[in-house]
Formats: structure tokens, C-alpha cells, sequence
């Protein structure tokens, strides 16, 4: 069987009926306040270091809205008859790109201001971090960015090799849906997550000190109960009720379930996370499809700039702790300062990069989605 597709080309009249986008950008500016006040020791609006009054898990929040976006791209792939290949490609259209020209502009930046001498790139340690960013396993901070913001150039990223080992195994969970049944894929593969949760946990949470733990901690098992969680609610949503009173009951189910885990051992608090991420992932999908359409409209002016600030915040607040800029500024005028700069290179990221490799797509499973030129059913045999 032979399926043939040219590159999507989605009408301009088009528009994204759902508020998912703006979710994972506020996702996204979360976790950019979070580290400035932890970087910067500088608050925002109400939220200072000692009161914990601010959202602190757009990474959860991202993990259970990826997993639903992107089993149903894989899932499709499979009922239209594509090779996994094509999920694969999508995958690789979505994220290398970015993450292959922040690599570029990191380096030319670093070198221009002479944070990393021109000696130092053929350097082992230089090597070794540059070919752990080209391999997608960007968590390996070298000796000389010791000196630059914080000393570690982009912690953040620990979530690549996360969410790319997850894309590899989820051809896998989709296939044993249409083997065993989807429920029984979800009870397994959600009984494999919340064990990977506590075995991290055993080896001492996400700041252990052991290679074991700190290896386990950049591979999708830990996280892989969160990515379920999404996947589920994805796919049973249009048959559960949708008001906002429950909505309004995840919002407390959350908040104390937040307040428990700040009482919990750190190394625990995971284990406890998958718990407050049921009613938090209620939320999210109640607000992407119910939200108001004001957040729809601003992704669609802008473009979806989630991806570019979360891998961009990062050398965004080193820059201005080690040019001394960040000591010139205080509070909610230094963190507005971090969130419009970093905002500014995911709007160019999302226009410049990510947006033109995404026309190279065979097929979407966004609503609208399909191929340049319509193709016949595929057929089997």
C-alpha cells in the first residue's frame, strides 16, 4: 500500500476553535515567573517567594496536555493507514527546529560576548555539551558556563529528552490500545507511570544526588502517569459533563491538593502530584474548550509562543544577571522585563523557524487538519 501527501496547506479563514495554545503559553509564563523569583529573588504582582501564592506546575500542566495532543496525532497516523514515520516526522518537525536554531543562537551569542572563549569550542567539555543538545538530551551543563547567570545555561531543558522519549514510546501505547482495548492500555500504562513516580521518589526525588535517580529523572517513566492522565481525558471528554461548577470543584480539589503536597516530603511530592493532576487536568480541558475566546485570539495574533518561552527564558534571566542588568530593576518591572524579552524571541522562534517547518507536515490532527491535495481512502491490502 502506498500513501503519497504533499505539505498541509490549512485555509486562512481557518481558525483554531479551542483555547489550548494560550493554555500552554500561560503554562509556559508560569514557569518563567517561578525561576525569576527563584534566580532573581524578584516577585511578581502578588506573588512573593515566601507566600506560594503562584501556579508552580506548568511543567505538570504541559505533560498532561501533550499527552493528549499527541496521542491523538498518533492514533490518527495509525487510522489513516500512515507509517509511524509520519507521527515520527511531525514530532521531529515540531521541536528540532527550534531547539537546533536556539542552539545557533546560544553559541553566536556566548562567543560575541566572550562568556565561552573561541578556544574553548574545540574543547571536550564544549563538544560534549553541544552534542548533548544536538542529541536531544540537553542536560549536560560544562565547566565554562560556570561564570555565566546562575552557572547552568538552560536547566530547563531537562524536559526535552522527557518528552522525546515519550514520543518514542507512544507508536507503542497506541498499538497496544488497538490490541488489548484503549482501557486496558490506560490501566497499564498509568500502573507503569505511577511505579516509575515512586521509584524516582525512592531514589530521592527530583533533587537526588544519585546517577540512577538523575537518569531516571530525564526519561518519560517518572512522568508517564501525567502523560496517561491527558491521554484518557483526550479521548473520553465529549462523554463526560462539562459545566463549570465542576470546573470551579477541580479548582478546589487542586488548590488542596496543592496545599498537601507543600507538606510533603520533596522527594514525594511527585507521588502526590499524580493525584492533584486529576482534577487539574479536568481543568485544563474544561478551560481549552470553554476558556474565553479572547485567549484564543491572542495565540491567533501572535502564534503559539509556548515552545519558544520555555526553551528561551532561561538564557534570558543569565543574560541579565550576568551583564548586571537584573540589579538595576526590581520586582514585577524585572520580571515583566524577563517575560516581554523572552517573549519577544519566542515570537521570532514561532515565525522565523518553528511556523515554516510546520508546513512541512503530512497531516495535522488539529480540526481542519488534512494534506495539500485530498487523497482517497487509503486501502488495505
Amino acid at each position: 500500500m502506498t500513501l503519497t501527501a504533499g505539505p498541509i496547506t490549512t485555509p486562512r479563514t481557518e481558525r483554531r476553535q479551542n483555547c489550548f495554545d494560550a493554555l500552554r503559553l500561560l503554562a509556559a509564563v508560569s514557569v518563567v515567573v517561578g525561576h525569576a523569583n527563584t534566580h532573581l529573588g524578584a516577585g511578581f504582582l502578588w506573588y512573593r517567594h515566601d507566600n506560594g501564592l503562584w501556579f508552580f506546575d506548568g511543567v505538570m500542566a504541559f505533560f498532561i496536555l501533550s499527552g493528549g495532543m499527541v496521542y491523538a496525532s498518533a492514533d490518527r497516523c495509525r487510522r489513516d493507514g500512515r507509517p509511524m514515520r509520519e507521527y515520527l516526522r511531525n514530532r521531529f518537525l515540531r521541536i528540532v527546529p527550534a531547539l537546533y536554531a536556539y542552539f545557533v543562537v546560544v553559541v553566536a551569542v556566548l562567543l560575541v560576548l566572550r562568556v565561552v572563549p573561541i578556544g574553548a569550542i574545540g574543547s571536550t567539555p564544549f563538544l560534549a555539551w553541544a552534542v548533548s543538545n544536538l542529541a536531544l538530551i540537553p542536560v549536560y551543563h560544562p565547566a565554562p558556563f560556570d561564570g555565566f547567570g546562575v552557572g547552568v545555561l538552560n536547566g530547563s531543558l531537562w524536559t526535552i529528552p522527557v518528552e522525546v522519549s515519550f514520543y518514542l514510546v507512544l507508536p507503542g501505547l497506541v498499538w497496544l490500545a488497538h490490541r488489548i482495548g484503549f482501557r486496558a492500555m490506560v490501566a497499564l500504562a498509568f500502573a507503569g507511570g505511577v511505579t516509575g513516580t515512586v521509584l524516582q521518589a525512592a531514589l530521592g526525588g527530583p533533587t537526588t544526588e544519585l546517577l540512577a535517580g538523575k537518569l531516571l529523572g530525564v526519561t518519560f517513566w517518572p512522568w508517564l502517569a501525567f502523560f496517561v492522565i491527558g491521554i484518557a481525558l483526550g479521548r473520553i471528554w465529549t462523554r463526560l459533563p462539562h459545566h463549570w461548577t465542576l470546573a470551579a470543584g477541580g479548582v478546589l480539589l487542586y488548590t488542596a491538593g496543592t496545599v498537601i503536597r507543600h507538606h510533603t516530603a520533596t522527594e514525594w511530592s511527585m507521588v502526590v502530584g499524580i493525584a492533584v493532576a486529576l482534577p487539574l487536568a479536568y481543568l485544563l480541558f474544561w478551560l481549552g474548550h470553554y476558556g474565553p475566546a479572547a485567549l484564543r485570539r491572542m495565540t491567533e495574533r501572535m502564534g503559539d509562543l509556548s515552545f519558544g518561552v520555555y526553551i528561551w527564558h532561561m538564557p534570558v534571566i543569565n543574560l541579565l544577571i550576568w551583564s548586571g542588568i537584573a540589579g538595576h530593576f526590581r520586582d514585577t518591572v524585572l520580571v515583566t522585563a524577563v517575560i516581554g524579552l523572552t517573549c519577544s524571541l519566542a515570537f521570532a522562534s514561532w515565525h522565523l523557524v518553528e511556523k515554516p517547518a510546520l508546513r512541512l507536515k503530512r497531516y495535522s490532527s488539529r480540526a481542519g487538519g488534512g494534506t495539500k491535495r485530498e487523497q482517497p481512502a487509503p486501502q488495505a491490502g
